[in-house]
């Protein structure tokens, strides 16, 4: 039997309202010009809401605890290079003022209405992001 690696990863919905807050990528090699929640992976010595809050305060600045996570969906995601586990959470309580905290890596931070999203958003997050919306808990993304 062939084994398999599933890359964990973690995407955190930090929800204002019906907005949460995107990232707008640039200068990675790795869809440039598309909007992201906070999101990463998962270190070997971290479990996913740790790494999930570790990624929010990387990537926008803002303090949260791993305690004050709820959970929303998991998806398994499959590319051309690999597959990945990506469990995303919401946040709605925080420390701190966004901002923009990798600016080599995104050009700007901005709330958007998760209702009325605009086409540059990530194609696996606005997947992740409408099945949060219909209640789902689980996803499959890029399998056949």
């Amino acid at each position: 039997m062939k084994g398999t690696t599933n890359i964990p990863g973690v995407c955190v919905l930090i929800k204002r309202g019906s907005e949460a807050l995107f990232i707008l990528r640039s200068n990675t090699g790795f869809k440039d010009g598309e909007y992201a929640v906070p999101s990463g992976h998962v270190e070997n010595d971290e479990s996913f809401t740790v790494a999930a809050c570790r990624e929010v305060f990387e990537e926008v600045g803002l303090k949260i605890n791993p305690e004050k996570l709820s959970y929303l969906l998991t998806v398994q995601r499959r590319s051309i290079n690999d597959t990945r586990i990506d469990v995303w959470f919401e946040a709605t309580e925080w420390n701190g003022e966004p901002k923009n905290a990798e600016p080599e890596r995104h050009s700007e931070i901005t709330w958007l209405d998760i209702n009325n999203l605009p086409a540059n958003i990530i194609d696996y997050m606005n997947f992740g992001i409408q099945n949060i919306k219909k209640g789902y808990k689980y996803g499959e993304f890029g399998w056949g």
